[in-house]
C-alpha cells in the first residue's frame, strides 16, 4: 500500500482506499470522527488504535481486499500514526502502546507520559514552518502536494522520533517546560480548579496560560473556563474537551451545544469596549475547536470587565438548563 493525502485522490482511487482518521468517501474507513462508517468491531478512541484493530483482527484480509491506498484528509499527530500503522505493520507491532498513548496525547489533550507528550509535539508542529524539525522544507506553496510531502518526510522520520526523541530536544524543550510549569503551579495552588459535576464544568484559574495537556488532565469535567490573571482584569476561553467532538467508546456526559446564547450575554454586560466575545467555529456538532472567548479584532486574548463570579454564575444558569 502507498500513501496519497485526500485532496490529491482521483475518483477511482477513492475505490482503493482506506480513509483513516478523517472520514471521507473512501472503500472503508477507519475514523472517530462524526459520522464514519468504520466497522463496529474496530471502534476505538483514536484511529491509531483502531489502525492497530484492523490489522491484528482475523478478518485483516477481508477488510483489505483490494485497498492499495492509504489516506487522510488532514495532517495531525493521529492521523500520521494511523496511517504509518496500515502502511508498516511490522514496524509498529513493538511500539502498539507508546502509539496510542502519543494519538491520545495529541486528539485528547491528556498526558499518557512524558516520552509521549515530547514525540507528540515533534509530530504536531511538523507543518508549522515556525516550529518543524523539517527545516528548509517549506518551499512548496500548493497546500495538497506540501501535505502529501509532509506525510511521506515524517514517516521516513518516524522511526528515529520513537528510538531518540532526545535528539531533537531544541524543538521540544520550551514547550515540555511549558508542561512541567503548569503542573508545578497546581501543587503550589498558585493555580486552582473547581468543579461542578451538575452542569459538567471545570473552571481553572491561574497566574499565567496553562499548557493543554495539563489544564485538561486535571479538568475533571467536559466545559471547561480557563481563567487567566492579568493586570487588567481577567482572560477567558471557554471549551468543550476535544473528546466530545469524537464517535469514541468513551461515555459522553455532554451534549456540545452553541454558545452563541452565551456571547450575545455577556456582550451585552460587557464593560470593556477595546473587545468582544466572540465564538471560534461554526458548529458545535461540526468543529472539533469549538470555543469562545473575550478577545480583540485579532483573536488575541484582552482582559475583561465582567469579573469570575459573574461569569460562574451566568454559566450556571446556562449549562444547568
Amino acid at each position: 500500500m502507498k500513501f496519497i493525502f485526500e485532496k490529491l485522490l482521483t475518483d477511482e482511487q477513492r475505490k482503493k482506499a482506506v480513509s483513516v482518521d478523517g472520514a471521507f468517501d473512501a472503500a472503508l474507513q477507519i475514523s472517530h470522527w462524526p459520522g464514519n462508517s468504520s466497522p463496529p468491531e474496530l471502534k476505538a478512541d483514536t484511529a491509531t488504535e483502531m489502525a492497530f484493530n484492523l490489522i491484528e483482527s482475523e478478518r485483516r484480509d477481508e477488510y483489505l481486499k483490494g485497498i492499495e491506498i492509504v489516506s487522510n484528509n488532514h495532517f495531525d499527530t493521529d492521523g500520521l500514526l494511523a496511517c504509518y500503522v496500515l502502511l508498516y505493520p511490522d514496524e509498529t507491532k513493538h511500539h502498539k502502546g507508546l502509539f496510542i498513548d502519543i494519538a491520545t496525547t495529541g486528539d485528547f489533550g491528556e498526558f499518557t507520559s512524558e516520552e509521549a507528550l515530547k514525540i507528540e509535539y515533534l509530530i504536531s508542529t511538523a507543518d508549522d514552518p515556525h516550529k518543524t524539525i523539517l527545516e528548509g522544507f517549506f518551499c512548496n506553496p500548493d497546500f495538497k502536494t506540501l501535505t502529501n510531502d509532509i506525510y511521506l518526510r515524517m514517516f521516513k522520520l518516524l522511526p528515529e522520533l520513537i528510538n531518540d526523541h532526545d535528539k531533537y530536544e531544541k524543538y521540544w524543550k520550551d514547550y515540555y517546560l511549558w508542561y512541567k510549569n503548569s503542573e508545578a503551579s497546581f501543587v503550589t495552588q498558585t493555580t486552582v480548579f473547581s468543579n461542578y459535576g451538575d452542569c459538567q464544568l471545570s473552571i481553572i484559574e491561574s497566574d499565567f496560560k496553562l499548557h493543554p495537556v495539563s489544564k485538561f488532565s486535571h479538568a475533571k469535567f467536559d466545559i471547561v473556563l480557563s481563567v487567566t490573571k492579568n493586570s487588567g482584569g481577567h482572560l477567558y476561553e471557554l471549551e468543550y474537551k476535544n473528546y466530545t467532538w469524537f464517535d469514541t467508546k468513551r461515555e459522553k456526559k455532554v451534549n456540545r451545544g452553541t454558545f452563541e446564547p452565551l456571547v450575545d450575554k455577556l456582550n451585552h454586560i460587557e464593560s470593556k469596549k477595546n473587545g468582544f466575545w466572540k465564538v471560534l467555529g461554526n458548529d458545535p456538532a461540526s468543529e472539533w475547536d469549538y470555543r469562545m472567548q473575550f478577545s480583540d479584532e485579532k483573536y488575541n486574548l484582552i482582559p475583561s470587565g465582567i469579573r469570575i463570579f459573574e461569569i460562574e454564575g451566568i454559566l450556571f444558569e446556562y449549562f444547568f438548563e
